[in-house]
């Protein structure tokens, strides 16, 4: 396990990103800066459904040559029905279909040059697990998994495969987080000290209230096009039930990873980013009522971080469901969506939710500052995340949210969680992964439950 316990310092964070660009691998066949790096790759998308319409058409450029969804009706049928998605999937209409992903790997691996995950969360690590270890080069989407465990041991593997990475937490390729980071190391708002971030869910339509009884729900038979076991992957064993898929299974434990493993990799990217927020030293929560299967209604978690190099100590606080931060300004219109609000001893500063957008606290004080904000330094990125993924494969640039960089993000997110579901504060140690004040609580750390045999993990 030593490979996988690597603590997350800044200075390891820079060297594993240049050891990532290092051990590139393009398609076979392809070669960067040369003619045939124009070529279309051949794009396995596991996941058609759902997230996967994006995927549909934020890929729509490369080659799609093999589908796998298991649900018949949503995943192929109603998206052919789409004015948006079929005619993509007419385009390819000589791309293979497939039900179970394993069955893909062992028919078409050496058609294969990368594979689009979007599935439920706790599908991310088996078949991303499956994709590094084809070599396939991997776009999956947020979170990266389910528990650490998994983020360190994909994180790992996917290195070792020297396979180009992508974490569908699309606000990393955007205008906003850039600003964020430049205005912060510019001096913009003075030294950071307090970050405050939310999103309003869990809400409808993708959550349940939390006291829901999954145990008790009355029986009911398997939708015809729906083909649950494959659904439930790794995940143990359960009668179907139209409470969790296919819509609503963020909300629990076994499936998902509640609403800041919803939102938390898009409203935490800019201050992670912005503030190099690797690894807290303690992480504590308060939720409202805890339950076995499920996340509860609202929970409020706060990170304490350490100084680094450049800047001091400082706080990050999450709050989601009805909870919100405090005011920053009077007039102050909080996004339901989310956002993250940076308070420096010199001024303030938001970031929209998906980090689309950064604006300085109060108006008068943006237009004041405008002629002395920094200049911009950070490469930009044109086309998105998904074409910035396809062109780092090509020639070999790095994508912004790799896996260097979305693992330590995906594992703040899940710290939160793991204090959540703890009920506890904890001391984090993160080369030892482990909690050293409550030991017992390293059972969040995962996998959680036993993995059913037979998906490789």
């Amino acid at each position: 396990m030593n490979a996988l316990n690597d603590s997350y310092s800044r200075r390891s964070f820079i060297a594993k990103g240049a050891l990532a660009s290092s051990l590139l691998i393009l398609p076979r066949g392809m070669k960067a800066n040369s003619s045939e790096a124009n070529s279309r790759l051949r794009v396995a998308l596991i996941g058609v459904g759902g997230r996967g319409k994006a995927h549909l058409q934020g890929l729509r450029n490369e080659q799609f040559v093999a589908f796998c969804d298991v649900d018949q009706d949503r995943g192929r049928e109603k998206l052919l029905a789409n004015e948006q998605t079929g005619p993509i999937l007419r385009k390819f209409s000589e791309a293979k279909w497939f039900k179970d992903y394993r069955v893909m790997f062992e028919e078409m691996a050496d058609e294969i040059d990368a594979v689009a995950i979007s599935t439920p969360d706790h599908s991310h690590f088996p078949a991303a697990l499956a994709a590094a270890k084809l070599g396939k080069h991997i776009l999956v989407e947020k979170p990266l998994c389910r528990t650490i465990t998994e983020v360190r041991q994909l994180h790992a593997a996917a290195k070792e495969a020297g396979v180009v990475t992508q974490m569908g937490n699309q606000g990393r390729a955007s205008e906003g987080i850039r600003l964020a980071r430049e205005w912060i190391r510019g001096g913009a708002i003075g030294e950071v000290h307090t970050v405050h971030a939310w999103t309003d869910r869990p809400r409808k339509p993708w959550f349940h209230e939390p006291d829901i009884d999954i145990d008790g729900a009355e029986e009911e038979a398997v939708p015809e096009t729906l083909d649950w076991d494959l659904w439930l992957g790794s995940a143990p064993t359960r009668p179907y039930s139209s409470l969790i898929a296919p819509a609503k299974w963020r909300g629990f434990v076994d499936y998902g990873c509640g609403a800041l493993g919803d939102m938390g990799c898009h409203q935490f990217d800019a201050p992670f980013y912005a503030l190099d927020l690797f690894t807290p030293t303690t992480i504590s929560a308060a939720s409202t009522e805890l339950y076995p299967n499920t996340f509860p209604a609202s929970t409020s978690i706060h990170y304490s971080f350490p100084a680094n190099d450049w800047r001091g100590p400082l706080d990050l606080h999450w709050y989601d469901g009805p909870l919100r931060p405090p005011q920053p300004v009077p007039g102050f219109e909080f996004n339901p969506s989310g956002g993250s609000i940076f308070y420096g001893t010199e001024g303030i500063m938001h970031v929209g939710t998906h980090s689309r957008s950064a604006r300085l606290l109060p108006e008068d004080f943006m237009q004041k500052s405008r002629a002395s904000l920094p200049e911009k330094s950070i490469p930009r990125v044109k086309g998105g995340h998904f074409r910035e993924w396809t062109n780092a494969i090509r020639n070999g640039a790095e994508c912004g949210s790799n896996f260097d960089y979305a693992a330590p993000l995906t594992e703040l997110v899940l710290l939160g969680i793991a204090a959540v579901r703890a009920n506890a504060r904890l001391e984090w140690d993160s080369e030892g992964m482990r909690f050293p004040n409550r030991p017992e609580a390293d059972v969040f750390l995962g996998p959680v439950y036993d993995y059913r045999p037979g998906w490789g993990v």
